[in-house]
């Protein structure tokens, strides 16, 4: 019977044929015949496949699963726990089963949950105590890192705990300086080693870590000539770092064979999906210093989990009293002591203060007002005049020819380029971003409508796909080429008029590809949010669909708004924006209770 409601789900579109096999492999597993294993497997998968980690059981018990043609009640709580536990396939923390229940009656996939106890376990082990550092030497370095600061500055903060930490976690906004103070963290633990350290600088995707290798590029040119001689500028992606075998889907480094690394850095930190997190912890050795940047709102990874999230789960975290001493000695100031005294929440730093914008100015405006949930300050930014930012209501009149000359004056740059560095250039300064794939408002549609308009203009000619300054996004990973998904390029004629896609290298040079060897890739003047994290344009215009759509959320919208450096053009309803402004995306685990209250999760 379970099997047949099971099957009729999968055919309706509410369950994947793989949640199907899943639950099906492991019933066969058992000899008892089981529809509440049946059931609960089968949406412990649906659960991953979701981006959860794990199946809260009480969220499902009791109630109807599917759509009511599809008649289905999962069992009450307590009953169904028991009758799990009896299956033969179902096990607590520790023990060899394929699924695992935990005491607050999560069920997960044991691969999820080993994942998810192994970060655990490293992170609470190198957020425990604090680093012995020789006080007087550091005190003289971050005077000279931080010359003209007095007072509270939580650059100058973040900088000192994460001399005193193993493990520490910077979370901020655009503009917050995540890469300067990073950049001052790397040439204060090189100046105290006094030189020599093995450091590496990654980020979850190509483009990231060429952002990143630019940003602290950057940041070395404010560095006294001694200490930026010791800041590395390499950065590389985390499956490279890890030495990712597409052939075996293995990684070269793991816990038998260690990284070779004294400090690792990584930048976009809220990309990272449990999984990789896991393996990259199990691969890096117990001495080894970890510092991960993130913006704690942005959007979590696209795969399971939402790890960033998690690590930065408390509003507010408080230092402890002994690490708030060492750090006033260091940096001359330090918030209210906390009282908790936990390890792992010194080991939280949180940029308060953006350099970028001032508070009053509209990106940055209209960022907070999303992040607060208000309605009646985000109606009230409507009809209101800001240098960086303008609202468009599709309900106004003339916003087809506004939106037109916009995506005129940001793309036409493109075509009277004079090289492919400078339509890369050009490309990186101007982006339209989607909430969808598809429809008028979708990726697909606008870049239709783009090309029209460019043709129309006489930008383009022909119909071909192929034609110079056309903007190219990769959508799957392609290590021989060296080309990886969400790497942005251009089609661009060589000096002999034969077309190549070029790319840019984290180290500034061109990388060009035959058009014929190019992996999975789409047109690129617009683009997912999803897509454009790790990136950063000068100018976005932004577009939200006409109506609800269950993929707004605020975290999808805030990503949006904070990809703009210098203006934003945002279209779509006021009425729109805030059902997106107040779903939040909701992602179960257990990571955050396991961090921020060291559950060991002891079997009963």
């Amino acid at each position: 019977m379970m099997r047949a409601v099971l099957e009729k789900a999968a055919r309706a579109g509410q369950l994947r044929e793989i949640d199907l096999h899943a639950a099906l492999f492991l019933q066969s597993l058992t000899d008892k015949s089981s529809p509440e294993l049946l059931l609960a497997a089968a949406l412990a998968s649906q659960a991953v496949g979701e981006g959860h980690i794990c199946l809260p059981l009480d969220t499902v018990a009791a109630k109807q699963v599917f759509t009511t043609d599809i008649p289905c009640r999962a069992p009450e709580f307590s009953r169904w726990r028991q009758q799990l536990l009896a299956s033969g396939v179902v096990g607590h923390a520790g023990e060899n089963e394929p699924l695992v229940i935990d005491p607050a009656g999560r069920l997960y996939l044991a691969r999820y949950y080993r994942c998810e106890q192994v970060i655990a376990d490293d992170l609470l082990e190198r957020s425990h105590g604090i680093l012995p550092v020789d006080m007087s030497a550091a005190a003289s370095l971050m005077t000279r890192l931080f010359p003209a600061t007095t007072g509270e500055d939580h650059q100058k903060m973040a900088v000192a705990a994460a001399a005193l930490k193993q493990f520490v976690v910077i979370s901020g906004g655009p503009g917050t300086g995540k890469t300067y103070t990073v950049a001052r963290i790397l040439a204060l633990l090189q100046a105290l080693a006094g030189g020599g350290m093995r450091i590496g600088l990654v980020a979850p995707t190509g483009k990231a870590a060429v952002r990143l290798q630019e940003s602290i590029g950057l940041a070395r040119q404010t560095l006294d000539k001694d200490l930026a001689a010791m800041v590395p500028a390499e950065t590389r992606t985390l499956h490279r770092l890890l030495g990712f075998n597409p052939g075996t889907g293995q990684f070269r480094y793991n816990r038998a064979n260690r990284l070779h690394l004294d400090l690792l850095v990584i930048d976009e930190a809220s990309m990272i999906d449990v999984p990789l997190m896991a393996a990259l912890v199990e691969a890096l050795p117990e001495k080894t210093r970890l510092v991960m940047l993130g913006d704690r709102d942005q959007l979590t990874s696209v795969e399971a989990g939402s790890l960033f999230g998690d690590i930065c789960f408390i509003p507010d975290p408080e230092w402890s009293a002994e690490l708030c001493r060492h750090i006033e000695s260091l940096a001359g100031w330090v918030p209210q002591v906390g009282s908790s005294g936990q390890d792992f929440g010194d080991s939280v730093v949180l940029l308060r203060t953006s350099y970028r914008f001032r508070e009053q100015e509209g990106i940055a405006g209209l960022a907070a007002v999303i992040n607060s949930g208000s309605r009646e300050q985000l109606l009230n930014m409507y009809g209101r005049e800001y240098k960086d930012l303008l609202l468009s209501n599709p309900a106004e009149p003339h916003t087809r020819q506004r939106l037109e000359e916009y995506l005129l004056s940001g793309f036409r740059p493109c075509f009277s380029a004079g090289e492919p560095a400078e339509a890369l250039m050009v490309l990186a300064g101007f982006r339209i971003l989607c909430a969808l794939r598809e429809g008028p408002h979708g990726v697909a549609g606008l870049n239709r409508l783009a090309e029209n308009i460019l043709r129309r203009h006489g930008l383009l000619s022909g119909s071909d796909q192929w034609y110079r300054g056309r903007p190219l996004i990769i959508r799957s990973n392609h290590y021989g080429l060296g080309l990886f998904n969400g790497d942005t390029g251009v089609i661009w004629p060589d000096s002999e008029g034969k077309l190549w896609a070029w790319f840019s290298r984290p180290d500034g040079s061109l990388h060009q590809v035959p058009l014929s060897r190019l992996p999975e890739h789409d047109t690129a003047y617009a683009i997912t949010v999803h897509q454009s994290q790790g990136s950063e344009f000068a100018e976005v215009l932004f577009l939200l669909p006409t109506v609800d759509s269950r993929v707004l959320c605020r975290e999808l919208v805030y990503t949006g708004i904070t990809r703009a450096r210098d203006r934003l053009l945002l279209h779509g309803s006021p009425e729109v924006l805030a059902i997106a402004m107040e779903r939040r995306v909701v992602r179960y685990s257990g990571l955050r209770e396991k961090l921020w209250q060291g559950d060991k999760e002891s079997c009963p």
